[in-house]
């Protein structure tokens, strides 16, 4: 046998363009703070001087020989057994996320009053061509960023990039440059950290914070909006572990705060972002996605599915290095099939008439139905039982009721069916609230004068019906 070592200079390059993006990269250092027990993590980064990202936590620590370990590429075996609450997967998360962005990579740990540090310069190792790191004297240490802050804990790990050639490659203003690159930065560590940054369960919040500023969970399933309807969850049991799936319709768009329809994707995301959610520990590892269960349609664009992996089944979702994609067995892609139908109808529902919560006003009265003559045909009509056309109706002899009749058919026949669902797949139908909610008060006032009803019946008919966050506005306004 002949052993072939590889070169690492071609090896450790080759690795630096395996796809990370900052904010991805980031990510799988805040996997090893956590793994590590951390309640406090802090990321820093500036460009005014000597451009540097750093990130400090507050979790165990390492010593020497932990250290040395952990910059090891290939430090843990991806198939060996892990803590329940290990983030980790390929021990490669530290050195690739980061050599993508830098060529020298400083790690200092404090445990129990000591102090080690470890580094990866990659010009040191092209002059070397060896797999070589180096051990900062304590001058340079304390030249780097947030050191100070280290040092004055208990224990805890700052990582720190210097030498940023991809992160600021091509700069020629590296201040603008470093604001550019990290723009994303925010929003993707507070919607993939979004169940550590938040109390679940017994397990305490994890403040995360960048340049101060503490991130705040960006929920993708809108659970504090009391118009998101949990549907029935089940269990998938393989290899005796547990797999958990909770399917969630979220609010019509007419029941979403500004910030709210930002954090479901915007008026124009919502539709790509429907499907499942797989995260891995409460991490979220992939999203969007129906894994070509089903296509992505009009009517499932306010379905997302929770689907809860532990670390023991990652052999099975063919879980990448950057922990950004995951694939299902069929096994377990055959039970969510399944599942899809239980909740396609909620969801077309809440499309449908979005002022109605699920086994909600069971008597409402639709101003436009839906007729089915025939298996595959179908065609929308006024209802003649709504109570404003009744009213109006009985108000007229039997030659004016004909042609009201008449007049009904050719708004029915000439309903634009196409261009509305051009404008539902856009989701451009929303005005601002401000706007919305003059149109939906001067409906109920003008349905008042025409019919002679009274406020509360007005507020409780379709369409006035179909924005209930305006009726105890309205309320003040016309009662």
């Amino acid at each position: 046998m002949l052993e072939v070592l590889p070169d690492p200079v071609s090896l450790i390059e080759s690795m630096r363009a395996i796809g990370y993006t900052p904010e991805t990269a980031l990510a799988d250092l805040i996997d090893n703070s956590i793994s590590a027990g951390a309640s406090v993590i802090g990321i820093e980064y500036d460009a005014a001087g000597e451009p540097f990202v750093a990130l400090l936590d507050n979790g165990r620590g390492m010593d020497a020989a932990e250290l040395t370990s952990a910059m090891r590429h290939g430090s843990r075996n991806p198939v060996d057994a892990r803590a329940a609450q290990d983030l980790g997967r390929f021990g490669l998360g530290l050195k690739t996320a980061s050599l993508s962005q830098c060529r020298r990579l400083t790690v200092v740990s404090i445990r129990s009053g000591q102090v080690h540090a470890r580094c990866w310069d990659l010009d040191v190792v092209q002059h070397e061509n060896r797999w070589v790191v180096v051990v900062p004297s304590a001058r340079e240490l304390k030249k780097l960023p947030l050191y100070a802050e280290l040092v004055a804990q208990d224990s805890g790990t700052l990582v720190v990039w210097q030498s940023l050639d991809r992160l600021m490659s091509g700069s020629a203003r590296p201040a603008e440059e470093m604001t550019v690159r990290m723009a994303d930065l925010h929003s993707h560590l507070s919607f993939v950290f979004h169940r550590y940054t938040r109390r679940e369960g017994t397990s305490p919040p994890v403040d995360i914070s960048i340049n101060g500023v503490k991130l705040k969970p960006l929920d993708p399933f809108l659970k504090d909006n009391s118009f998101t309807q949990p549907l029935e969850g089940q269990e998938i049991r393989i290899e005796g572990e547990r797999i958990g799936v909770q399917p969630y319709v979220l609010p019509h768009m007419s029941h979403l705060g500004h910030d709210e329809a930002e954090t479901a994707g915007g008026r124009e995301g919502l539709r790509s972002r429907q499907g499942f959610y797989v995260y891995r520990n409460r991490r979220l590892v992939i999203w969007g996605t129906w894994f070509r269960l089903v296509s992505k349609e009009e009517f499932y664009k306010l379905t997302r599915v929770q689907v809860d992996i532990p670390n023991t089944l990652d052999h099975l979702w063919a879980l990448d290095i950057k922990k950004s994609a995951a694939y299902p067995p069929d096994v377990i892609r055959d039970r969510l099939r399944d599942l899809i139908p239980h909740f396609s109808g909620t969801s077309r529902n809440t499309i449908t008439y979005p002022g109605r919560r699920q086994k909600q006003k069971t008597g409402f009265v639709p101003l436009w139905e839906r007729i089915e003559p025939s298996r595959g045909r179908f065609r929308y009509q006024l209802n003649p039982d709504h109570p404003a056309i009744r009213h109006l109706s009985d108000s007229l002899d039997s030659t004016a009721q004909g042609a009201l009749q008449q007049l009904l058919d050719l708004a029915a026949a000439a309903l634009p069916l196409e261009s509305i669902y051009s404008d539902m797949c856009s989701d451009g139908r929303g005005a601002a609230q401000a706007a919305e909610y003059a149109e939906t008060a001067a409906l109920a006032a003008r349905m008042i004068g025409v019919t002679g009803l009274d406020l509360d019946t007005v507020l409780s008919l379709d369409p006035v019906a179909r924005f209930p966050q305006y009726h105890e506005r309205i309320r003040k306004e016309l009662g």
